[in-house]
């Protein structure tokens, strides 16, 4: 393993720095946020800008990469995201922090373009589908490093801003250090909404719901830790106790997946998080031992879904076609993810901290019931028909390239013997039809 990773190494150095980093400043801002007397309505605008940030980059951050390159691209993007904690600390105003939030998605789905697409490059078929698990791995694990680091400082002052700043920093080091050829720049990802319902209307409205959900997780957790009487140490353990139920349940769920079909393991895990949102809903007022075990319940139940609802699209269609249903389900995803945090904030306004998680029980229950309908119109996938599961992180459509379900984005060159006339010589590939309804495999 050592040694497959090892012309990775630099990549996934500076994407664990990056997302350290981050993990910090998601729990700082609204902590810090909250401190300032920010309304919750507000809170919750600067979390979705942040995914219209990531939805905007992942549609721009290709051009970028094309006419500069990726290591100047990556220098860019590290640039501007190192201001973006450093003015958050400057100057506390609602409007300039959506901003700023917005400009920090922005960034992330350049830099995470630009790592991912440098990972599949440097990966082979045999080895991409190792490297992703250890990439997912990585997403996980460095995440809960940064939101440990909350209890290091007072939310208050600058020295939090700075070490993310630090951070982010310090991840354009081993990119510009790097001896890795860089790869063709990514592409842009494009959202086919009428084909992909065509596909799988439980996969698209999965992801939607999912991402209502996870956006308002992201953006609004910590007020519901501080808002319910837990210290700051507590609130940052609450986070940390989700992600690692998240990490721990991917596998074991998808394998069940695996081998039951998707749709009844998607149901029961959408069930099982309305289910403990309604808990941490009902325990607002409780001790801290209550929320820490319904939290890891939560945690185990929802961070797995979007991968489910991924590995039933990709079920469904062509090799040829996965990156193509990946990427239009993240952005699916994403659309859920900006829109999360607004519907959220409002319910916490109208019902105070815990209404977070009956929003989250609310979505939840609707990829249930979706799921309960589609059982009961269609038939169960034959066994020969399924892909493997394969845990994808929800950053940028790049990742999808490293897939192992996905055919490689572009055919090896041919060999072909000269002949007096030379373009004659070289097979010209048949023009890629367009993903159609007639095309896809019929609903799910």
């Amino acid at each position: 393993m050592t040694s497959l990773l090892r012309p990775v190494t630099a990549l996934l150095l500076a994407a664990s720095i990056l997302l350290m980093g981050n993990g910090l400043l998601g729990i700082l801002l609204p902590l810090r946020a909250d401190l300032e007397r920010f309304s919750q309505i507000e809170i919750g605008i600067m979390g979705s800008a942040h995914y219209v940030g990531l939805v905007v980059g992942c549609a721009l951050a290709p051009l970028v990469i094309a006419r500069v390159g990726h290591i100047r691209a990556f220098a860019a993007f590290t640039a501007s995201a190192t201001i973006t904690p450093l003015l958050h600390a400057i100057w506390p105003d609602p409007f300039f922090w959506t901003l700023l939030r917005a400009l920090n998605g922005l960034c992330f789905a350049g830099l995470f373009m630009g790592i991912e697409s440098w990972l599949t490059a440097s990966s082979t078929l045999e080895t991409r589908g190792r490297v992703l698990a250890a990439y997912t791995f990585l997403n996980f694990t460095v995440v809960i490093a940064g939101l440990q680091m909350m209890g290091l400082a007072d939310p208050r002052g600058f020295e939090l801003f700075s070490l993310v700043a630090i951070l982010y920093s310090l991840s354009a080091v081993p990119v510009a250090l790097t001896a890795t050829a860089a790869p063709v720049p990514p592409r842009s990802a494009r959202l086919r909404l009428g084909w992909l319902v065509d596909v799988s209307p439980a996969a698209v409205l999965g992801c939607l719901f999912a991402g209502l959900a996870n956006g308002a997780f992201w953006s609004l957790a910590p007020l519901y830790g501080k808002g319910t009487g837990l210290s700051l140490t507590e609130t940052a353990t609450l986070i940390t106790i989700a992600v690692i139920g998240g990490a721990g349940s991917q596998w074991p769920v998808g394998s069940l997946s695996d081998r039951l079909g998707r749709r009844i393991p998607l149901m029961a895990v959408a069930t099982g998080a309305a289910c403990a949102g309604m808990g941490l809903f009902s325990v607002a007022d409780a001790d801290a031992l209550w929320k820490f075990v319904l939290i890891a319940v939560y945690g185990i139940c929802a961070f797995p879904i979007y991968a489910l609802c991924v590995a039933h699209a990709n079920d469904l269609v062509p090799k040829e076609r996965a990156v193509d249903v990946s990427s239009g389900l993240l952005l699916t995803f994403s659309i859920g993810a900006v829109c999360g945090p607004l519907f959220a904030s409002l319910a916490m306004s109208l019902a105070g901290p815990g209404a977070l998680f009956l929003h989250s029980a609310a979505a939840h229950g609707l990829i249930a019931l979706t799921l309960l309908i589609r059982v009961g119109l269609r038939p169960k996938l034959p066994e020969e028909d399924k892909e493997g599961f394969v845990a994808v992180p929800r950053t940028t459509p790049a990742v999808f390239e490293l897939d192992p379900r996905a055919e490689p984005s572009a055919p090896p060159p041919v060999d072909a013997p000269a002949t007096a006339e030379p373009a004659a010589a070289v097979p010209r590939p048949a023009a890629a039809a367009a993903p159609t309804p007639a095309s896809a495999a019929p609903r799910r």
